[in-house]
């Protein structure tokens, strides 16, 4: 989660240090060198890397200086100084002559990503260029279907519409029985040993998917699909560059109960989302659906929580690698405090909530269900989270134009409870099927139209 992305306020106050900053370049002014790294002088992506293009050789120097680079900032500035219980000066020893013998930049990004990997931290990571300019633009790489592992099998969850999957007759519920010719579960097999370590299995295969998508545009992927029936047929897919605009939906259900989902925690969805909860303020109970949300701004999330709270509530703590509030200009500006409350509003949405998770939920996503089900405001029902909970303060650049996230926050529920490396594990847990997927049927959503039809019975809070 970026826990930088604190508004409006804040970056007023950064544009107003920048300068400070960089004349002084003062620890106690940015002690997390949060104006430092967006002051870096850019690193930038080559020409090289625009579609249907190859990446440009960065030479022996700027790989060194890139390795050095990452391996240094985490030793320094890595939220946990035990890093997880791992040996970070053996990892490095370990992977320096690794990413050196690289046979190619994106091999090389790849050892860099795979070496942060070991930390099973899925936020530490380095994006190559590639990657950088990707979401930069807000697009992504795909196949035209993702992929989940359904009952002992890898089936196909959803299906872009507009693809050419969909087209070649490519349905949610039916199995992947081959990839490039082999069987599902051996590709499967290499992909994940291919894969950099992650915070929990359910965010490792999440990553073994992203290495099969993530080749070079343009080229294929071989499937055969099982149709329910028992009939298979063959498909070559092409990878497509394709754009992930912010999205934001509300309405009212049949049911009576308000819905709303957004794509992730973005700053520029905070009104729309808040604004969506306004107009659904009179309904029975609502429910919000983060499935598939992979998080974003900390910011959004506090602004979303104070909107269910009626007093003051402790909410959980952070935690830092010096055991103080992350803050700017000599303490003064606290963007992150490590005692968390809600300050509360009177007229704060009383109703019942039930919020819908899943595997893809994850980070802001994850800090918003657990802080809800935690202090008993809300209901989760679904299936566990990624169990992805950290927050960086904003990328840096490495040489050679790739960018390094960090974790620097760690996140501890009001009853205790670590989500990193867990999940948000649900109150009503509603299992993945292969029928359900083929039926289009959501049982998760009818569960929790179920949950409000019995709680919004009970008194408001």
């Amino acid at each position: 989660m970026n826990a930088s992305s604190t508004g409006p306020r804040i970056a007023r106050i950064v544009a107003a240090l920048a300068l400070a900053a960089a004349c002084a370049g003062c620890s106690l002014l940015d002690p997390y060198n949060i104006i430092g790294r967006e002051g870096e002088e850019a690193a930038s992506i080559p020409d090289a890397y625009v579609p249907g293009r190859i990446d440009a050789p960065l030479g022996r120097e700027t790989r060194l200086r890139a390795f050095d680079f990452v391996w240094d900032t985490i030793d320094r500035r890595y939220h946990d100084p035990s890093f997880n219980g791992v040996d970070w000066k053996a990892v490095g020893e370990r992977y320096r002559p690794l990413a050196l013998a690289a046979p190619s930049d994106p091999a090389f990004w790849d050892v860099l990503d795979r070496m942060t990997g070991e930390l099973r931290d899925s936020h530490t990571r380095v994006e190559s260029p590639r990657d950088v300019q990707l979401r930069t633009r807000h697009e992504a790489i795909t196949l035209g279907f993702t992929m989940l592992p359904v009952e002992g099998k890898l089936a196909v969850a959803t299906v872009n519409p507009n693809g050419d999957a969909w087209w070649a007759g490519v349905r949610p519920g039916m199995r992947v029985t081959a990839i490039d010719g082999k069987p599902a579960a051996q590709a499967y097999a290499a992909l994940l040993a291919q894969s950099r370590q992650a915070s929990t299995d359910r965010a490792r295969f999440f990553a073994a998917m992203r290495r099969l998508v993530m080749g070079a545009e343009g080229s294929k992927v071989s499937f055969t699909f099982e149709r329910s029936d028992g009939e298979r047929f063959d498909a070559t897919l092409p990878r497509e560059r394709i754009q992930r605009p912010l999205r934001e939906t509300h309405r009212v259900l049949p049911s009576g109960f308000g819905y709303l989902r957004f794509s992730e925690w973005s700053v520029g969805l905070t009104f729309r989302a808040l604004a969506a909860l306004d107009k659904l303020h009179d309904t029975p109970g609502i429910i919000i659906d983060l499935r598939g949300n992979p998080g974003g701004s900390v910011h959004m999330v506090n602004a979303m929580l104070e909107r269910f709270f009626t007093r003051r509530t402790a909410i959980g703590t952070a935690t830092t690698r010096n055991g103080k509030s992350v803050s700017l200009l000599f303490g003064t500006v606290e963007i992150i405090r490590l005692k968390r409350e809600i300050e509360g509003n009177p007229n704060a949405y009383r109703g019942p909530v039930a919020i819908l998770v899943d595997g893809g939920s994850a980070s802001g996503s994850e800090l918003f269900a657990g802080t809800m089900q935690a202090v008993g405001r809300a209901k989760v029902v679904g299936q566990p989270s990624c169990g992805c909970l950290l927050g960086f303060l904003g990328y840096a650049k490495v040489p050679g134009g790739a960018e390094l996230a960090y974790s620097e926050v760690g996140f501890v529920l009001a009853n205790g409870r670590h989500v990193e490396g867990e999940g948000v594990i649900p109150d009503v847990t509603v299992p993945i099927t292969l029928s359900d997927l083929s039926l289009y049927r959501d049982r998760t959503l009818e569960a929790a139209e179920a949950l409000l039809a019995r709680e919004s019975t009970r008194p408001p809070r």
